[in-house]
């Protein structure tokens, strides 16, 4: 398949991931890049545009900070079908992307989630331990508020039809577009699916997590949830 005319676009937006985006990048399959086109939009002040655009990327300028803003900026700019979204800190590994793709084949919405079960990294530290903790109390509270089993319901690595992104209408601007899409994808009775994932050390450590130092998209992400709550009991 031409590149211009791509089964798949593969977007990973990044905010100074130099140490994680060469890893994500080489970790998609070869067979998966035949028939993709790999957009990093970027909003950095490091290495990471050149590092992606070197490994043969196509690099756009992120209009406005924002996980949510630079996600709509690469739908537009993408020409695919299937839209796959992954991180830029070594966490997704993009070789699961088939097996995302083939649950899509009877979903509408796949989440690559870090599998909670179980905290598979050698001698975790603190902060990865908290981490873990924190998105195994996430994925007890989508099922408990909204009856959503899946691990790790933040997961930035899924895989959706462009269709169905496209009714969705998504308008967050920050990392809350995780949120925003699964309560959506509820509302449109979608079928959501998990495929588990290994527990992968984060490039440049959990302190690192954008989402991790931003009480703010914390805040939002709990702001959208109850919101959807109280409108369900009304």
């Amino acid at each position: 398949m031409k590149k211009n005319n791509p089964k798949l676009s593969i977007i990973i937006p990044t905010l100074n991931e130099e140490e994680g985006i060469a890893k994500v990048i080489c970790s998609i399959p070869e067979e998966i890049r035949k028939i993709s086109e790999v957009i990093v939009v970027d909003f950095s002040d490091d290495f990471t545009p050149i590092i992606a655009k070197r490994l043969g990327a196509e690099v756009l300028r992120g209009d406005k900070k924002g996980k949510g803003r630079q996600m709509r900026q690469a739908v537009k700019k993408s020409k695919g079908e299937i839209l796959v979204f992954l991180d830029g800190d070594g966490t997704d590994p993009a070789d699961f992307i088939p097996k995302l793709l083939e649950k899509l084949e009877k979903s509408n919405i796949v989440l690559g989630c870090r599998n909670s079960g179980k905290l598979d990294i050698k001698k975790p530290k603190i902060y990865e331990k908290l981490d873990f903790f924190g998105r195994k109390l996430s994925g007890k509270f989508y099922a408990y508020m909204f009856g959503l089993k899946v691990f790790d319901p933040l997961a930035g690595f899924r895989a959706i039809r462009r269709k169905d992104w496209d009714a969705l209408n998504l308008k967050s601007d920050g990392f809350e577009i995780e949120t925003e899409m699964n309560i959506k994808a509820m509302k449109n009775h979608f079928k959501i699916e998990q495929v588990l994932l290994p527990n992968l050390r984060r490039s440049g450590g959990v302190t690192a997590s954008k989402f991790l130092l931003s009480p703010k998209s914390i805040i939002k992400v709990i702001r959208i949830v109850l919101e959807y709550k109280l409108e369900k009991v009304k």
